[in-house]
């Protein structure tokens, strides 16, 4: 084989090493991250979107939060809750988008048994370093129901 023959085929060699690199790297770096955390009374004040509560209270259902690069998903899983309600789900992302004027996440109605389960998905606000999910009977009220906040490093 020519040298010429034998430096292509070594410069083929090495794009595809690289391109698999550069593959296999930028997946694992966008891989989601989730956190099942608890659903309980602990209600800050409308509005309130910097205090985490540290009420220790019955919890009455979980959330599992999954982060990626642009989405903020929550799986809400309503268990003991009020019977035949109907919830906005107020999607919070400290800072950038909290307080939530109108439910952003849709709406959960439980059945006579105080059960549901929604799932909501918002987009991720860029700087965003708390997230956490709120279930509110009426707009402008205290959250009847509040997820533990998970916070990270920006």
């Amino acid at each position: 084989m020519s040298s010429l023959g034998t430096r292509f085929l070594l410069v083929l060699a090495s794009t595809t090493a690289l391109a698999a690199f550069v593959i296999s790297t930028s997946s694992a770096a966008t891989a989601p991250k989730t956190w099942k955390v608890a659903l309980g009374g602990n209600n800050p004040s409308p509005g309130d979107c910097t205090t985490a509560s540290t009420e220790q209270v019955k919890a009455v259902g979980h959330v599992t939060l999954i982060l990626t690069a642009t989405t903020f998903k929550a799986e809400i899983q309503l268990q003991h809750g009020l019977p035949k309600t109907s919830f906005g789900i107020y999607v919070q992302q400290v800072p950038g988008s909290c307080p939530q004027s109108v439910a952003n996440g849709g709406m959960l109605t439980s059945n006579p048994a105080g059960s549901g389960s929604a799932t909501a998905t918002v987009r991720r606000v860029r700087g965003a370093t708390s997230f956490f999910v709120q279930l509110v009977t009426a707009a402008g009220q205290a959250a009847t129901y509040t997820s533990a906040h998970v916070s990270i490093k920006p």
